[in-house]
């Protein structure tokens, strides 16, 4: 593992990419035919063509591991072909569990070729603890589910408090605490992050406030609905302040170079707007 934690990573690949577009790879085997051995081909293919327009590569791990021993080899595979593209490496497995277990999940993601992992808040501090002590040792980064862009969040994420927030804005300022924990920074970045839907845009600027260092991984644009370029409150003035995922809209697309390209450019001139004071 590179000595450079992740943040410094990925505030240096969104700037010389100049790219905020994370590449989802979700092969469904209701559309990729080959089992993993299919899946694993069609990733590479879509990595191939899309890479130079992203920053970074986030395989959806129950897309492979529904396959067993063979899913995850395959896994391995795209992992490293994505960082051999040059990509950063986003493990999406959201995990989350007690501290025994978590500490061999951590043990099992946070590791070459992968830089970033998703995470599940849900049990607390010390659930999350052994993640935060291996993103520690190893330079690597961790993206802790906050308030995601699926319409269920509303059940439970949206609650409030006895204090009148909703859960997710305690989440928030946990998720902060957290981040404070793992210096050093890249110009006040951190190399724990939030994952918050870009299908709620009108909470953005508040989440901003409430976690002005981490990085917002940003799902749900393109088949979800989420308009990339309503996502100016989620950079709070790091270049790399948001990332913005992107998978079934870019790799069922005929072209997804092309597809990652356009994105690529409307979330940059978003960027650039918010850079500009616009």
């Amino acid at each position: 593992m590179s000595i450079h934690p992740f943040s410094v990573r990925l505030a240096a690949n969104t700037a010389s990419r100049r790219s905020h577009v994370v590449l989802g790879l979700d092969p469904d085997p209701a559309r990729v035919e080959g089992g993993a051995v299919g899946a694993r081909d069609f990733c590479l293919r879509v990595i191939e063509q899309a890479a130079p327009h992203c920053v970074a590569a986030k395989p959806q791990l129950a897309c492979f591991e529904r396959w067993g021993a063979a899913g995850w080899s395959a896994f391995e595979d795209v992992a490293q072909a994505a960082s051999d593209a040059g990509l950063l490496v986003i493990a999406d497995a959201k995990r989350g569990d007690v501290g025994a277990s978590a500490r061999h999940y951590a043990a099992a993601f946070l590791r070459r070729p992968i830089d970033a992992l998703t995470i599940n808040p849900m049990m607390g501090t010390d659930a999350v603890e052994p993640f935060l002590d291996a993103a520690r040792e190893t330079g690597t980064g961790l993206f802790v589910l906050v308030r995601t862009s699926n319409p269920g969040a509303v059940e439970f994420q949206d609650l409030p408090l006895a204090d009148g927030r909703p859960w997710h804005e305690a989440v928030a300022d946990t998720v902060r605490t957290w981040g404070a924990s793992i210096p050093p920074r890249k110009d006040g970045l951190s190399s724990i992050g939030a994952v918050v839907g870009a299908t709620v845009p009108e909470r953005l600027a508040r989440l901003r406030d409430l976690m002005p260092e981490q990085p917002f991984l940003l799902p749900g644009v393109g088949a979800q609905g989420g308009d990339p370029a309503a996502l100016g409150p989620a950079f709070g003035g790091h270049i790399a302040g948001a990332l913005v995922s992107a998978s079934r809209s870019v790799i069922y697309a005929d072209d997804p170079g092309r597809a990652a390209s356009d994105l690529r450019e409307v979330v940059w001139a978003a960027w650039e707007r918010v850079a500009a004071g616009i």
